[in-house]
């Protein structure tokens, strides 16, 4: 197959639609997008293979509330048509800490096949998760009152 921009671009546009309409009974409709063997890379799961990957949307789903995503840019590479930047909001309600919202960027990568193979999130886990859990929170702003101006 050939790799051609416009039908990777169409790809991203609902692997992004595909994130903000998801659902406990729509995981699977991601197959079609993405490769056999997709690597995913989150601040908790560094996994490869598609039914690892929809393991880890049930296990978001069974721990916390009302998980959504809103996609805020698709952006592309201006040196490799196989790289697409996803940036996205995604808020839900977790035990301990609440109401959660936290921003990001995903790296999203093709393959020759024109299927997302690799999915790579990057966002603060440390700021926006690990400092509102009771304790390892109250360290981490220590840690960071001591390091900042």
């Amino acid at each position: 197959m050939t790799s051609d921009l416009s039908h990777r671009k169409k790809v991203a546009r609902r692997y992004a639609d595909y994130f903000e309409t998801l659902r406990p009974d729509s995981i699977a409709d991601v197959d079609v997008l993405i490769s056999d063997d997709v690597h995913f890379v989150d601040p908790f799961n560094d996994v490869q293979g598609r039914e690892t990957f929809h393991r880890i949307i049930e296990k978001m789903f069974d721990d916390v509330q009302e998980p959504r995503f809103h996609i805020l840019d698709l952006s592309w590479s201006e040196q490799s048509n196989d790289l697409c930047l996803m940036r996205w909001d995604f808020s839900c309600n977790a035990p301990v800490i609440g109401d959660w919202t936290v921003r990001g960027v995903t790296e999203i990568r093709f393959n020759e096949d024109d299927v997302i193979c690799a999915h790579y999130d990057y966002w603060d886990a440390s700021r926006h998760f690990y400092a509102r859990l009771p304790i390892i929170g109250w360290l981490l702003r220590k840690v960071a009152q001591k390091a900042s101006l």
